[in-house]
């Protein structure tokens, strides 16, 4: 089987992180990188040997070579780029979140439907072997009926400078954050019917982040058309280093899953070891150090699956096609609605 050849857009944190899953995948080749930065799309090139460098998005898109676009920029420029690269005839692989606007959310809708192209929206978390196994649990009847879920990602800050401004990113930790919890839940249960949200109003109001425009603190609840709830939670005030955590409460018992700090590994260090999971602010004293998040977080696996749909072997996940994306956004702008309104949001 052929290889499927691969162009990523954007060369630091998120491009970085896919091209380092990539290599280790048969089948994949990445054959070019862009980015607006001269100095990071160099940088990538020296440490990963691709071949071709573009500066513009829109030269990697025309490239005939490339099959498929990774797009892994500042969330303002998902949209943009997605739309550009099907109406060219190239597959898409999309970060979250699926657009910043809801009229950017219906344009990239729209052109996947006209277009017709594959579009992979990357929630990785569909993906992440705890979560994964959760899912089979609860599918066998393991913990009996689903009556309530709770789920977070939550973190110091944003390393991004795009994060401070809500026209780049289109909000705030809740947007950033709080996208994987939702997206897991739409996965397991579907759209909800209504949502309510809140969340710190940003600049000089925020709890921590003076400078940032969004929300440093953000909650929702979901609730589904079977009488579920769920709670999901994305903030930039919690210290220590990432932490992500979902737990599902049933009629027969409850599951919990803890994706970042749930590894078998502790280290005491007196002077600080190289890493210990993302977001840690220093690493000394005792820590849990991650074993390999590409894997723990579902990134390997994920791309692994959206490579082996573009080779027609696997039938895309339910979650990760462009209505996943969309809908997942939508809940979010509800959210976000609900707040400014006070009020709950129907989604019927």
């Amino acid at each position: 089987m052929k290889n499927v050849k691969i162009g990523i857009v954007g060369a630091k944190f998120a491009g970085g992180f896919h091209m380092e899953v990539w290599k280790g995948i048969p089948g994949a080749e990445v054959v070019a990188v862009a980015d607006l930065s001269e100095e990071a799309r160099l940088a990538f090139q020296k440490k990963h040997g691709t071949p071709k460098v573009y500066k513009d998005a829109n030269e990697l898109i025309q490239d005939p070579d490339i099959e498929v676009v990774d797009i892994c920029t500042p969330n303002f420029l998902h949209a943009e780029i997605a739309v550009a690269a099907m109406q060219a005839g190239k597959n898409v692989i999309c970060e979250k979140p699926f657009a910043t606007t809801m009229e950017d959310a219906n344009k990239v809708m729209e052109a996947q439907v006209k277009s017709g192209m594959k579009f992979f929206y990357a929630e990785d978390w569909l993906f992440a072997p705890a979560l994964r196994r959760m899912e089979i649990i609860i599918k066998n009847g393991g913990i009996g009926d689903i009556l309530y879920l709770k789920g977070k990602e939550v973190h110091n800050g944003s390393h991004s400078p795009y994060a401070k401004t809500i026209k780049f990113c289109g909000g705030g930790s809740f947007i950033h954050l709080a996208v994987h919890p939702i997206g897991y839940f739409y996965h397991l249960l579907g759209m909800p019917s209504k949502v309510t949200g809140f969340c710190t109003p940003g600049g000089e109001k925020n709890f921590v982040h003076k400078d940032f425009e969004g929300e440093d603190w953000g909650v929702g609840v979901m609730e589904f058309p079977s009488g579920q709830k769920a709670f999901v939670e994305g903030n930039y005030i919690t210290t220590g280093g990432m932490e992500d955590v979902v737990e599902v409460y049933g009629t027969e018992g409850r599951i919990r899953a803890d994706l970042t700090l749930g590894g078998p590994l502790s280290v005491f260090s007196k002077s600080g070891i190289d890493y210990a999971v993302e977001k840690a602010e220093f690493t000394y004293g005792w820590t849990r150090p991650a074993l390999d998040e590409n894997d723990t977080l579902g990134y390997r696996t994920e791309l692994t699956h959206f490579l082996a749909c573009m080779q027609g072997s696997e039938k895309q996940m339910h979650g990760t096609d462009a209505q996943a994306g969309f809908d997942t956004f939508r809940i979010i702008d509800a959210m976000y609605r609900s707040y400014r309104e006070g009020k709950a949001i129907s989604l019927n």
